[in-house]
C-alpha cells in the first residue's frame, strides 16, 4: 500500500504537471529547445497562487519535496523526452524575511532575503552521483549524494561484499559556490552589527554575482553543524536572486521614458534643471553641484591599442568650512547613483576601503571586498578624508588614477576593478579657514592625492546678510513643509543618467579641441621663463576634457562642441584660482594646487640656504641668528616670522642644524 506521503507527493507532481502543461508550456519548451546550455525555467510565484493556492502555499512549508516535484513534472512533459534535469527558480515568492529576523522556525522554509553582496568563494565541484567498485567482484554501485559527506552502499548486492572503492572520475558532479551576504545598512538602527549569512549557490547559478551587487535571493534556510565547535549553523540554499539596484547601464527604461528624456534633453534650461536637481536640499553651491552633475554623468573611458586605459571617472573633492552641508552633499550623491557607498573618516581602514583577505571555511584563503571595490561602476563618498590615517590614505591612490586595486596577501595575488568616481570632502587643516594664510597650506592631504582629484573646491562660511536670510528661510521652510520641490524627479533623473551613460559617447570636435589645446599652452606659456611657477599640468588637461564629455552627454550630444570645453575650462579655472593662486607671485601655481611647495616657496628656500652658507663662511662656521634676519630682511624683504617659518621646516628636516644657541649652519 503506498503511504499517505507518497500519495501527497504524486498529488503535487500531477498538479504541477498541470500548472507547466497549462500556463508555462512555451517558456519549458523553450529552454528544453536550448537545454544543456540553458538549465533553468523560471517562474513567477504569483502565477502558482492564483492557479493552485494549497500547491503554491505548499512549496513555501515544503521546498525541497515541492522543487523535486516541479523537476520530476517537467521531464514527464518533455515531448523529446529528453530526461533534462532542469531546475525550476521561483521569483516574486512573498515569504520575505530581513536577514536579522531569520530564526529557526524558517528552517526548511521557502524564504526571500535582500542583502549586499560581500565575498564570493571559489567555485568547488560537489558529488552528486558517486560510482563505487565493490573490491570483491568489482561491480559497480551508483550512489545518490544528497551532501558533503559522501554515503558508500550498505552491502554489495552481488557479492554481499562491505568493502569499496569509490571511481571519482566515473562519477557526476555539479558546481557550487558559497557566497556572504550582508544585510542592507539602511535597515541599521543605532549601534547594530550589520547581521550576515552563506548562500549556497549551484548548477548555474555559480559566478552570476560580484561583491557589491544588492541582491533579493529565494532559496532554503538550512542548517549544518559544524564538527569542531558542535553548534549548528544557518546558511541559505539558493534557489533564484534579482538584482535590487542596478547600475546606470541597467536599469529598465521605456520607450516613454526614452521620449521625455528626449524631451527633456532639448530644452534650452537643461544645464539649470540638472543643477538645481542635484541635492536640492542645500541652498547654494551652484558650481559645487554643477561639478557632481557632471561627474553623475561622467566622461567616456578609453582604451587605447596598447591597452592603456584612460579613466572616464571624475574625482572631486570639496574642503570647507564645518557646517555647510558637506556630508548632506555625499550622502546624497550615494542614494542617487547605483552602487553609491558613503564611508567616513576615521571608522575607515585601508582594508575597508580596498580588499580584506579572510580565510573561507575550508581553510583557505579568499578576499573579501572593501568600498572602493564595492562601488565598482557607482560612486563612492569618502568623509573626512583629512581624518584619515596616512597609511589608509595611500590606499586610494592607485584606485583614483588606475582604477584598479592590486592585492598581494596570503599568498593572493589580484587586481580588482574599481571603476568608480569619487566624490571626497574635508575639512580644512585647522578647523576653519584663516583668511590670512594662502588655502593651499590649509588643506591637510599630500600632494600624491591632491593631484588625482579633478575639481577641487574651497567652501568658506562668510557671514552675508542677504544670503544668510535666503538661507535660514530655505531651511526653516524644508523643516515646516518636509517637502522638497525637484525640478526633475530623482528615479527619472536617475533613469536621465543611465540612458545618457549608456547610448552617449561623447567625442572631441576639432574646435573643442582647439579651445582646450589654446587654453592649456596660453596657461603654460606664461611659465616659459624659468623663475616662473608652472600653472597647469597634462593632468588638468585629461580633467578638462573628462568635465567637456559630461557637458555633452547632459545634452545627449555626441559631439563635444566648443561651447562643452568653454564650460569645461571656467569650471577649472574657477577651482585653480580659489586653491592655486600664489599672492607672492600673482598667479597660478600647480605646485599649490596639487600642495606641494610652492615657486615662490622654494625660491625663499633657496635665498635662506644659500645666505646662511656665505655667512657661515664669513662667520667662520656657523651664521649667527640676528645677522641672518637683518640681511634677508635688507636685501631679499623676507620678514622675520616667515624666516623662522622655513627654518623650523628644513631643521625638521635635517637641512639646517643648530651647532650653538642662536646660530645656524648647513647639515
Amino acid at each position: 500500500m503506498e503511504t499517505m506521503q507518497e500519495s501527497k507527493g504524486k498529488n503535487s507532481v500531477l498538479k504541477l504537471e498541470e500548472f507547466f502543461s497549462s500556463r508555462m508550456k512555451d517558456e519549458v519548451f523553450a529552454v528544453l529547445d536550448k537545454y544543456p546550455e540553458e538549465k533553468s525555467v523560471i517562474v513567477d510565484y504569483n502565477d502558482l497562487e492564483i492557479f493552485d493556492p494549497d500547491t503554491a502555499d505548499l512549496l513555501i512549508e515544503k521546498p525541497e519535496e515541492m522543487l523535486d516535484a516541479a523537476s520530476k513534472s517537467i521531464v514527464n512533459i518533455d515531448p523529446q523526452r529528453k530526461n533534462a534535469q532542469l531546475n525550476v527558480r521561483f521569483k516574486n515568492v512573498r515569504n520575505n524575511v530581513p536577514l536579522r529576523y531569520l530564526r529557526s522556525e524558517y528552517i526548511g522554509k521557502f524564504i526571500a532575503v535582500d542583502g549586499i553582496v560581500r565575498k564570493t568563494d571559489e567555485i568547488h565541484p560537489r558529488i552528486m552521483s558517486a560510482v563505487f567498485e565493490c573490491r570483491s567482484c568489482m561491480r559497480l554501485h551508483d550512489v545518490e549524494q544528497k551532501s558533503n559527506i559522501i554515503h558508500e552502499p550498505a552491502v554489495c548486492t552481488e557479492c554481499g561484499g562491505r568493502s569499496f572503492k569509490l571511481l571519482q572520475e566515473e562519477s557526476q558532479y555539479m558546481d557550487t559556490q558559497t557566497v556572504k551576504l550582508q544585510e542592507p545598512l539602511e535597515n541599521l538602527s543605532g549601534g547594530d552589527q550589520p547581521r550576515q549569512i552563506n548562500i549556497v549557490l549551484e548548477d548555474d547559478l555559480v559566478d552570476t554575482l560580484t561583491p557589491g551587487d544588492k541582491i533579493r535571493i529565494t532559496g532554503i534556510l538550512r542548517t549544518v553543524r559544524d564538527e569542531k565547535s558542535k553548534r549548528f549553523t544557518n546558511y541559505i540554499y539558493g534557489n533564484f536572486f534579482e538584482a535590487l539596484e542596478q547600475e546606470f547601464e541597467e536599469l529598465e527604461i521605456s520607450e516613454e521614458d526614452e521620449e521625455e528624456i528626449r524631451q527633456l534633453a532639448s530644452s534650452p534650461d537643461i544645464y539649470d534643471k540638472i543643477i538645481n536637481s542635484t541635492a536640492p536640499s542645500i541652498q547654494g553651491y551652484y558650481e559645487v553641484k554643477e561639478a557632481i552633475a557632471f561627474q553623475l554623468f561622467g566622461g567616456s573611458a578609453k582604451i587605447l591599442e596598447d591597452k592603456t586605459h584612460m579613466r572616464g571617472d571624475m574625482h572631486i573633492l570639496i574642503v570647507g568650512d564645518p557646517g555647510i552641508g558637506k556630508s548632506q552633499i555625499l550622502k546624497y550623491v550615494s542614494k542617487l547613483a547605483p552602487r553609491g557607498i558613503y564611508t567616513s573618516g576615521k571608522g575607515t581602514s585601508g582594508v575597508g576601503l580596498t580588499a580584506a583577505a579572510v580565510r573561507d571555511d575550508l581553510g583557505g584563503w579568499s578576499l573579501e571586498a572593501g568600498a572602493l571595490v564595492l562601488g565598482d561602476k557607482g560612486n563612492v563618498c569618502v568623509d573626512e578624508l583629512d581624518k584619515m590615517r596616512e597609511e589608509d590614505r595611500s590606499a586610494i591612490h592607485e584606485a583614483l588614477e588606475q582604477q584598479t586595486i592590486s592585492i598581494a596577501k596570503a599568498g593572493i595575488m589580484a587586481t580588482l576593478n574599481s571603476r568608480c568616481s569619487v566624490l571626497a570632502a574635508a575639512n580644512p587643516k585647522f578647523g576653519r579657514f584663516d583668511r590670512y594664510k594662502s588655502i593651499a597650506e590649509q588643506i591637510d592631504l599630500p600632494s600624491p592625492i591632491l593631484s588625482r582629484f579633478d575639481l577641487i573646491f574651497i567652501i568658506e562660511d562668510k557671514p552675508n546678510a542677504e544670503r544668510d536670510h535666503s538661507l535660514a528661510g530655505h531651511i526653516l521652510k524644508i523643516h515646516q513643509d518636509r517637502n522638497i520641490n525637484y525640478e526633475i524627479e530623482p528615479e527619472f533623473m536617475r533613469k536621465y543618467i543611465a540612458y545618457a551613460r549608456r547610448t552617449v559617447n561623447p567625442t572631441l570636435s576639432n574646435e573643442a579641441a582647439t579651445t582646450l589645446q589654446d587654453f592649456y599652452v596660453t596657461m603654460r606659456s606664461g611659465a616659459i621663463d624659468e623663475e616662473s611657477p608652472v600653472p597647469i599640468t597634462a593632468r588638468q588637461l585629461e580633467a578638462l576634457v573628462r568635465i567637456a564629455e559630461a557637458s555633452a552627454r547632459i545634452r545627449l550630444s555626441d559631439e563635444v562642441t566648443k561651447e562643452d570645453a568653454e564650460r569645461a575650462i571656467q569650471l577649472q579655472e574657477n577651482c585653480m584660482k580659489q586653491v592655486g593662486y600664489d599672492p607672492d607671485t600673482g598667479k597660478v601655481d600647480i605646485d599649490k594646487v596639487e600642495g606641494r611647495t610652492s615657486k615662490s616657496e622654494r625660491d625663499k628656500i633657496n635665498i635662506i640656504t644659500d645666505v646662511i652658507k656665505e655667512l657661515c663662511v664669513d662667520y667662520e662656521g656657523s651664521a649667527p641668528k640676528t645677522v641672518v634676519y637683518a640681511e634677508l630682511a635688507d636685501k631679499y624683504n623676507i620678514g622675520e616670522n616667515k624666516v623662522d617659518e622655513i627654518i623650523n621646516m628644513l631643521k625638521s628636516k635635517g637641512v639646517i642644524y643648530e651647532p650653538t644657541a642662536d646660530h645656524y649652519n648647513i647639515a
